[in-house]
């Protein structure tokens, strides 16, 4: 297998487990210079895509979880 393609994969789960939209936006990224230099096919790139930017905008659990930081940050900021 493909050990990019597993490191990325890895990755990718570890951001989604913390939520967190910066290592999703990273791990996205490395995807797109792999593609770039033929280390990923377009199947196997597409299927980080799908792990990081599909799974920010579709995930309810993220979207939730970031909706939750995004209202409580905003509260503090009032204060």
């Amino acid at each position: 297998m493909n050990k990019v393609l597993e490191q990325l994969k890895q990755e990718a789960l570890y951001a989604q487990r913390s939520f967190s939209k910066e290592l999703l936006y990273q791990t996205y990224g490395k995807a797109q210079m792999a593609r770039q230099l033929e280390a990923l096919t377009q199947a196997e790139f597409m299927e980080i895509n799908h792990m990081t930017v599909y799974f920010m905008n579709t995930d309810r659990e993220y979207i939730k979880h970031k909706n939750k930081e995004f209202f409580e940050n905003a509260r503090f900021a009032a204060i």
